[in-house]
């Protein structure tokens, strides 16, 4: 994971964090901690993420992802509001700590199967994320179509400007039905799959 990583952020230019790649090599559902990384060091002194499998914990899992088809280079997106946080800007700083937060929240409330409560904080993490970064039309077409329908809560699930959203309802299948007819272009169902598979021949 932290060589994929660097060989994305180091070599290729691109501004990524670490989520997506230790999520490709690990496989699975998981709660990814990635504090004390936020100065992307490749010294000694940057710990790896902690990695705490949820799988067999979190065995229901109500959601649908929702594509936009719209394909754009996410490094370029980060890469503004990356930088004015590592200038100190002050509400990005709050906001960011804010959303680191609210994943740990989530794990909380997914484990307890606490829907209501996990839908508040994605609503939270999203009007974070437009706040701090923007969305994207496309996108907030799609989460908007969610909320009204009955989503519990509906965010980017990633950088934004395009790309895919995730909803939480208890009948994902009838969501992504919803969803389809709002413009979606594609359906992603949510369910635990494999890493990372290594074999030698």
């Amino acid at each position: 994971a932290e060589m994929a990583r660097r060989i994305e952020r180091y070599e290729l230019g691109v501004h990524c964090g670490f989520q997506d790649h230790y999520m490709a090599i690990f496989g699975g559902c998981n709660c990814i901690d990635l504090r004390d990384k936020a100065d992307h060091s490749n010294g000694r002194e940057a710990p790896y993420a902690t990695v705490e499998c949820l799988t067999n914990d979190a065995t229901k899992l109500p959601f649908v992802l929702a594509n936009t088809g719209i394909q754009r280079a996410s490094g370029e997106f980060h890469a503004e509001p990356r930088r004015q946080w590592e200038n100190g800007d002050p509400a990005r700083v709050k906001g960011f700590e804010r959303i680191g937060a609210l994943g740990r929240l989530g794990k909380k409330a997914l484990l307890l199967g606490d829907w209501e409560w996990l839908g508040e904080l994605m609503n939270e993490n999203h009007a974070l994320t437009c706040e701090l970064a923007g969305c994207g039309e496309a996108n907030e077409r799609l989460i908007q179509a969610a909320l009204k329908h009955g989503a519990l809560g509906a965010k980017l699930s990633g950088a934004g400007r395009g790309g895919t959203i995730i909803a939480l309802h208890e009948d994902p299948n009838w969501m992504g039905a919803r969803l389809l007819e709002a413009g979606a272009e594609r359906l992603i169902r949510f369910f635990p799959g494999p890493g990372l598979t290594v074999r030698r021949i």
